[in-house]
């Protein structure tokens, strides 16, 4: 069958104008390199599976960044339900051989992605905005969404994006004006 193969390089076509925006959010989402990339690979085969139901001439970008919203809150919610657990790996300091290696780098390569953001101080207010004031702002002011198209990609009331977004901003100018050595 031809439509098969033409909707597969319709929806590659499409995904591929917005991958690195898609990276860029997941990783403004997670704040871990490995989840953004597990989190926009995830948006995408759910996207590829879903294409059939998408209308083409409406807003690619809107609907694709819905369902990494929606991956993202799920993935969430899944992850309170289960304990945490952390690997030997995941330890800084530590070698292969399992002993204490003072010289092991954290070198992850988000600080290039995250280099859109203009300030480490404004990196690390957003990163300690609670989700549901984050993501909104994030929607909002880094990928200039619409409040309309936000709220339909969260399942809430416009009323509630605004709120959230107002909230947020007010929530980081007082992270910003605070003074740097106040902070703890």
């Amino acid at each position: 069958m031809t439509s098969v193969p033409a909707s597969r390089a319709a929806f590659e076509s499409l995904a591929l104008q917005y991958l690195s925006d898609l990276m860029g959010s997941a990783l403004r989402m997670t704040r871990n390199w490995e989840e953004a990339q597990d989190l926009t690979q995830d948006t995408l085969v759910r996207a590829f599976r879903g294409f059939k139901g998408f209308q083409p001439g409406t807003n690619f970008k809107a609907w694709v960044f819905r369902i990494m919203v929606n991956t993202y809150i799920n993935s969430q919610r899944r992850a309170a339900r289960r304990p945490r657990t952390v690997s030997w790996e995941d330890v800084p300091g530590e070698s292969e051989a399992g002993g204490f290696d003072p010289l092991a780098e954290d070198s992850q390569p988000e600080g290039s992605t995250l280099a859109d953001l203009p300030d480490e101080r404004l990196k690390r207010a957003l990163d300690d905005l609670p989700d549901e004031f984050r993501v909104p702002v994030l929607l909002c002011d880094v990928e200039e969404f619409p409040y309309k198209d936000i709220a339909r990609m969260l399942g809430i009331p416009l009323g509630t994006v605004r709120s959230r977004i107002f909230r947020g901003r007010q929530r980081l100018r007082e992270a910003l004006t605070q003074d740097p050595g106040s902070a703890s």
